[in-house]
């Protein structure tokens, strides 16, 4: 069956620097999420114990940072981030954001 997800009816969840409107998570798939996330300056450094993302960069620009590697990113870029690897993004950019398997709060370290 066709889905038709209308964002602008998402609630928008303020994390500090990022916010993030999920479009589909766990409760809709098990084995993939999807959320639009804003970064609006720095993301500390975290890691994904679950699952690897992918971040889609739909506009602005920013870097992200790997073992004191910076990267630079901006609209029409494709990160991957396995799961376990550490990392920290930062800019003014927004992200379509991937995660497989589906997103878990809990799996999300925090190392700063």
């Amino acid at each position: 069956m066709l889905s038709i997800v209308k964002t602008k009816h998402l609630i928008e969840e303020s994390l500090g620097a990022v916010s993030v409107k999920n479009l589909f998570s766990d409760h809709d798939y098990k084995q993939i999420s999807v959320a639009i996330l804003k970064v609006q300056g720095v993301n500390r450094m975290h890691v994904n114990t679950k699952s690897d993302e992918f971040h889609f960069v739909l506009n602005g620009d920013g870097s992200y940072t790997v073992d004191n590697d910076i990267d630079r990113v901006s609209e029409g870029d494709l990160v991957h981030i396995p799961k376990n690897m550490p990392f920290s993004n930062s800019g003014q950019m927004t992200l379509l954001v991937f995660t497989s398997p589906s997103y878990d709060p809990d799996a999300i370290e925090y190392l700063e």
